[in-house]
């Protein structure tokens, strides 16, 4: 199962906000962010990895 994860502040509560004729737009329910690709991933696994590289990058 893939799920959607914000750009901004990385979280995945991520769910479609508008669309048709102006194309899929989502929105994260936490920063409230509204973007056209949110970052997707398929396993969890791999999420976990991307959340502890952007820490790590944060703290250089």
């Amino acid at each position: 199962m893939s799920f959607r994860v914000c750009i901004a502040c990385h979280g995945i509560r991520v769910y479609p906000y508008v669309g048709f004729m102006t194309g899929q737009r989502y929105q994260c329910q936490d920063c409230l962010e509204i973007m056209v690709i949110p970052l997707e991933f398929e396993k969890e696994e791999d999420y976990r990895a991307f959340v502890g590289a952007m820490a790590e990058d944060d703290e250089e």
